[in-house]
């Protein structure tokens, strides 16, 4: 399933593995453009498998003054060596009906590697909220017991994430059907894409976050930047930067991303002045 450059490299015990999941706004690929984009990430392989649909394109990461050209595919993959972090860069659909099977693969081959951590980034519907989510943090994690116990103190003392509620999933069910399953609570990521099923394929026998955020189709750049805001406060990729005078009150620090080339063209070319003359 997945081609690597150097087949001999094996041993990733150490490196977290971020895996973005296609869904509402895109917005987990979006995230990690930016960490390719700013830690400066290296191709190291891609995927071959007839669960994607096959795609090829310029490299969005090149610089403006770039004079050479390299091809990027459906799936690749991007690792820093510094950082101990790989990532599963998706910028294709899947072909239906193939859900499944990619995930069988991608499971199998996460185990195989021992990855120290998996992160699972996602999105889903704004408009499918309930209540409790309307203000405050628009951010979400779920946590496998193994990624529970690294954290419990983290999140509780410094962090102070929210753990995803569990909701009744849509439609809820009639007076009939209160004995039901339907009408007990769980974790509901409507426009997730794959994150809730590949979280719990994962879910007892690797340490897995899953991260997501709440969101509506458009232009999702500000979404992508407030994610990946959230889970550098773990993964700590980027160092925090001092707070200016012009940021919030209170004085939270970001780090500096560095906005991948390929963001400039997200909605295409401008349109002409001379159309309006």
């Amino acid at each position: 399933m997945f081609y690597l450059i150097d087949p001999n490299q094996q041993d990733w015990k150490d490196y977290t593995l971020i895996v973005p999941a296609v869904s509402v706004g895109n917005v987990g690929q979006l995230t990690t453009d930016l960490i390719i984009s700013s830690m400066e990430m290296t191709r190291m392989g891609y995927s071959h498998d007839d669960s994607i649909l096959p795609m090829v394109g310029n490299d969005p990461f090149s610089r403006l003054d770039s004079e050479s050209c390299q091809l990027v595919t459906s799936c690749e993959i991007y690792k820093s060596s510094k950082d101990k972090i790989i990532i599963i860069q998706q910028r294709a659909p899947f072909v239906k009906g193939k859900r499944r099977s990619f995930r069988r693969k991608l499971v199998e081959w996460i185990k195989k590697c021992g990855f120290d951590q998996v992160v699972i980034l996602t999105s889903s519907y704004a408009h499918e909220r309930v209540d409790k989510q309307l203000s405050g943090s628009q951010q979400r994690y779920l946590a496998s017991p193994k990624m529970t116990d690294r954290l419990d103190n983290l999140v509780r003392e410094k962090l102070q994430w929210k753990c995803l509620e569990k909701r009744i999933a849509f439609p809820a069910p009639s007076s009939i059907d209160q004995a039901d399953t339907r009408g007990q609570e769980s974790v509901y990521i409507p426009g997730g894409g794959i994150a809730k099923a590949l979280f719990e394929d994962c879910y007892n026998d690797v340490a897995v976050l899953l991260v997501l955020t709440f969101c509506a189709e458009g232009d999702n750049a500000p979404d992508a930047v407030q994610l990946a805001n959230y889970i550098n406060q773990y993964l700590q990729v980027l160092p925090q930067e001092e707070p200016s005078a012009s940021e919030t009150s209170e004085g939270q620090r970001s780090p500096m991303w560095k906005i991948p080339s390929s963001w400039r063209l997200t909605f295409g070319n401008q349109a002409d002045p001379m159309l309006f003359h």
